[in-house]
C-alpha cells in the first residue's frame, strides 16, 4: 500500500479534495476513480513525453506513465482558482529514486460537479 501524505488545509476548497483523490487514484491505478474525476474527452499531456486524448487512450497512459506503485506520495501543495488547479507532488520509488511533479489542471466549468479536461505534467526524475 502506498503511504499518502498531504500538506493540512483549510478544508474550504472542494476542488482541492478533488485533486487529492485524482493523485492518489492516479498513483494507485485506480481506473473507477479516475474516471469518475476526468472527463471523456480529457487531455493529458507529459512534457517532453507524450499527449494523450480521450478516456481509452488515458486509461492505457495511466498504466505506462506510472509503472511502479512508488512507496511513499507526498502532496506538497494542492492550489485551485476558479476552473484551474495544480499540485506539486513527489513520488519515492523503492530502489529507483523520486519524481517530483508539477500537475495543472483546466475543469470542463466552474461548477463542484465539473470534470478535469485538461492535465500538463512536468516531472522530473532525480
Amino acid at each position: 500500500m502506498v503511504q499518502i501524505t498531504v500538506t493540512p488545509d483549510c478544508g474550504n476548497a472542494p476542488r482541492k479534495q478533488v485533486l487529492r483523490d485524482y493523485v492518489i487514484a492516479l498513483v494507485e491505478h485506480d481506473t473507477e476513480a479516475l474516471r469518475s474525476a476526468v472527463a471523456d474527452d480529457v487531455e493529458w499531456e507529459i512534457v517532453g513525453a507524450r499527449t494523450v486524448r480521450g478516456w481509452a487512450d488515458f486509461a492505457a497512459a495511466v498504466e505506462s506513465a506510472i509503472e511502479q506503485r512508488p512507496e511513499t506520495v507526498r502532496l506538497d501543495s494542492i492550489l485551485t482558482h476558479g476552473s484551474e488547479g495544480a499540485v506539486s507532488s513527489r513520488m519515492i520509488f523503492t530502489g529507483r529514486g523520486e519524481l517530483r511533479c508539477c500537475d495543472v489542471y483546466r475543469f470542463s466549468g466552474h461548477s463542484r460537479t465539473a470534470k478535469i479536461k485538461r492535465i500538463t505534467s512536468y516531472w522530473i526524475e532525480l
